[in-house]
């Protein structure tokens, strides 16, 4: 009984004691969560001081460098390489041959094509024209110009027989009158050109008898004895003073005087020379037609000839790889005696003395930049604290889109050459895009923005961090996301940054 006694006051004082130990515990944790809640709460807000700064707005980039010349030769056909004429660094001119293959065959089509052409040449003429076919040639301008020669020669004829007819035995004839009458004398040679008649019409004046004439020309003169012009066309008009011009009579000329005994004749003669001008002008024609019939042939054949030497030329310039343009060989990858493969690239010609940089500027940054903007550049290969400087010289208009990635290509041209730079070296750009000094700013996190306004909580209170929200009005953004306050703030003003 004893024994069980003693068992139960070791159990209650074992109570006592935990109960004592669980107290001091829970007493400890309530010491350490006071001074952690005392802590956090002095840091529970993270703020920054409105300060006054200079801003600045850069466009980063990468790119790589790139040859103003930047070809990978090949062959335009497979076979074995019978000359390499240059190596690597080797400076080549536009032109120069660097690499040929076996060109037998090749060689001897195109000695076979230029006999082919020689031989259409000597059967057609020499080769000092565009054809070659220069006594063809020769013959048909003759006949061009016999045609021209012979057509003048005709029309001079025919004018000569048309005069003749206009002028056939002309004469003052009266009209409707029966009784005898004197009729002025007509001379001189009728030049114009056209048909038709001239009314006379006689009358008294002071000075005697004077005539007005109208219907080819139209005028009036005082006849006398002496020949007086009739008009302009070289006829005149006189009168035998030893007859009597009656007055009141109208008289009239017809040109060409179809009553007269030369018309008929000379009437023939005009139809005459009109058809000989039609037969020696159809005659040229046809022979002109015969040379240009014979130059086209032999054009032709020239042609051919020379169609096949272009195919021949072209196949022996398979064989050969030329420098396209002026440049360094950067690349050789052939050697004697090797079966190269067309189309496979074995010789790289690069113009080293002018690169530029190609880079990437995303769509939300382009709008910053503009051609001849300066350009800070560094390059991997030499670390950053060797700089170099360039000028934007170059910007694509339209887009390049990758994985619905918007960016545009820019080319930036480096202001001083350095032997050290090589065409493929990774290059960084930097673009001053915007400056503003002497402005209060804040970190972007700090600013609220609903709809088109712009807030930030300012502290107004340090030791209980209390704070009110105030709208300011923002400008500028900086790197770094620093943010211009236009106004609402104030120098070393307290604001909270929003870091949720």
């Amino acid at each position: 009984m004893d024994k069980l006694k003693n068992t139960f006051e070791k159990i209650k004082i074992f109570l006592v004691l935990k109960k004592k130990a669980v107290l001091i515990i829970l007493a400890i944790i309530i010491v350490i969560c006071f001074f952690i809640f005392r802590s956090n709460k002095t840091n529970t807000l993270n703020t920054e001081i409105v300060k006054v700064t200079n801003l600045v707005q850069s466009v980063r980039a990468t790119g790589q460098v790139i040859s103003n010349t930047d070809l990978n030769l090949s062959f335009n056909k497979s076979g074995v390489v019978k000359s390499l004429k240059v190596k690597v660094g080797d400076t080549v001119q536009s032109g120069q041959i660097l690499a040929t293959l076996d060109q037998g065959q090749a060689q001897a089509s195109l000695t076979q094509a230029r006999g082919g052409l020689m031989s259409a040449q000597a059967k057609y003429g020499s080769s000092s024209t565009n054809n070659g076919n220069a006594l063809s040639e020769v013959s048909f301008t003759s006949a061009q110009i016999d045609l021209e020669n012979i057509k003048k020669a005709q029309d001079i004829l025919v004018d000569n027989a048309y005069r003749t007819l206009l002028n056939s035995t002309l004469q003052a004839e009266a009209i409707n009158q029966q009784d005898f009458y004197d009729a002025p004398i007509i001379t001189g040679n009728y030049t114009c050109q056209k048909e038709g008649t001239y009314n006379l019409s006689t009358y008294g004046s002071m000075g005697g008898v004077s005539i007005n004439y109208y219907g080819i020309e139209n005028g009036n003169i005082l006849i006398t004895d002496a020949p007086r012009a009739l008009g302009n066309c070289g006829l005149f008009l006189s009168f035998d003073k030893t007859k009597i011009l009656q007055t009141s009579i109208d008289f009239e000329i017809n040109i060409p005087n179809k009553h007269s005994v030369d018309y008929l004749k000379n009437y023939n003669a005009y139809q005459d020379a009109l058809k000989a001008r039609d037969i020696a002008v159809s005659n040229a024609e046809s022979v002109l037609a015969q040379k240009k019939a014979e130059l086209s042939v032999g054009g032709a054949e020239i042609v051919f000839a020379q169609g096949v030497l272009q195919s021949a030329e072209a196949t022996y310039e398979d064989t050969i790889i030329r420098a396209p343009a002026n440049g360094t060989v950067t690349m050789v990858d052939i050697k004697y005696g090797e079966l190269a493969n067309a189309g496979k690239s074995v010789i790289t010609v690069q113009d080293i003395k002018n690169l530029y940089i190609e880079a990437l500027i995303n769509e939300a940054n382009i709008s910053l930049l503009k051609v001849a903007q300066s350009v800070e550049i560094t390059f991997d290969a030499f670390g950053k604290d060797k700089k170099f400087t360039g000028v934007i010289a170059q910007i694509d208009p339209s887009a390049q889109t990758n994985n619905g990635v918007v960016n545009y290509k820019i080319k930036v041209s480096i202001d001083k050459s350095d032997e050290t730079i090589r065409p493929g070296m990774n290059a960084n750009i930097n673009v001053l895009a915007g400056q503003k000094n002497n402005v209060l700013a804040v970190p972007n996190i700090a600013i609220t923005r609903q709809g088109e306004k712009s807030f930030v909580d300012i502290i107004t209170n340090d030791n209980s961090e209390s704070n009110k929200r105030r709208e300011v009005v923002t400008g500028f953004i900086g790197d770094n996301n620093l943010v211009e306050i236009v106004s609402g703030l104030s120098e070393n003003e307290k604001v909270v940054l929003n870091t949720n």
